[in-house]
């Protein structure tokens, strides 16, 4: 009886010692994962363990995730040591890709999940550790913003009503679209926000209306400004804008077309560049004309 206690006493003390090994192996110490991206970019998922100074275990291997399936493995003693598993858009980069790194290639939307890095100690243990961070991939505009219903320079009076139309091309999630006059918030009672036919793989284009009176306030410095900002995400930021002149000002140089200084192209982000060149080459012909054809 005696001898049995000691063997059950000896099995308790195996497991308590295999207890407090356990969790004392390798760690992850860092994952890194870019929040959010842009479609089409390629992506560095890094992953970062330690080892346990009471319990130093090499390590047997390292894998990854997207969700619960698995993508990527790397075992340190296999030849080659890097082991890539089919999953749908999901792009392994394998020369650039390591121990340390998994790099994506052509991300989509669709590539968006949780991602999760797990590393494993060698034998006796074969202890786990992991660690998950999230990614979406955004769609971001391939056009736009651009403003619509009123050219800069154009005349305008107090207690006008100005109604401008800011456009935004197709994008997942949809853009977020506001606007500014002279830099500062417009009233939310004056925009209007509709959402437009969706476009390729169901991405939504956006159009928002701004209906303003234009104020004695605004036209105070003789112009006012209305700008169209279009986020996506923290990744894209665009901005579009139209400079109306107070009616009783004279036409400042920089507005209008034919001002002293030559021609001078839009710089507000979403004009075409071939709608600029051809503004310039108006603007050459007429002069050519007046002048007799003569330069």
């Amino acid at each position: 009886m005696e001898g049995l206690t000691r063997v059950w006493a000896l099995r308790v003390l195996l497991l308590l010692a295999l207890c407090g090994a356990l969790g004392a192996g390798l760690r992850v110490s860092g994952v890194r994962v870019p929040p959010v991206v842009v479609s089409g970019s390629a992506v560095d998922l890094t992953c970062h363990y330690h080892h346990s100074t009471d319990r130093p275990d090499p390590l047997y291997s390292i894998k990854w995730y997207r969700d619960v399936n698995q993508f990527y493995e790397y075992i340190p003693r296999r030849d080659p040591p890097i082991r890539v598993y089919p999953l749908p858009h999901i792009h392994v980069d394998r020369a650039r890709s390591s121990q340390a790194t998994v790099a994506l290639k052509g991300v989509t939307r669709e590539t968006s999940g949780s991602f999760r890095c797990e590393v494993m100690g060698d034998k006796p243990f074969f202890e786990t550790d992991d660690h998950a961070v999230n990614m979406t991939v955004v769609d971001v505009p391939s056009w736009g913003p651009e403003v619509w219903g009123a050219a800069t320079g154009a005349r305008v009076r107090p207690g006008e009503v100005v109604a401008v139309r800011c456009l935004m091309g197709p994008s997942d999630p949809p853009a977020d679209v506001s606007w500014t006059v002279n830099g500062e918030a417009a009233p939310p009672e004056a925009v209007d926000l509709r959402p437009l036919a969706r476009g390729p793989r169901g991405r939504l284009a956006q159009a928002s209306e701004l209906r303003v009176t234009a104020t004695e306030e605004w036209l105070a410095r003789g112009a006012m400004t209305l700008t169209c900002h279009a986020q996506v995400s923290s990744v894209y930021h665009a901005t579009a804008n139209v400079t109306l002149v107070h009616s009783d000002w004279p036409q400042p140089a920089e507005f209008g077309w034919f001002s002293a200084g030559g021609c001078r192209p839009d710089q507000a982000v979403g004009v075409d560049e071939r709608l600029n060149k051809r503004r310039c080459e108006e603007y050459e012909e007429f002069q050519r004309a007046k002048c007799g054809g003569k330069r």
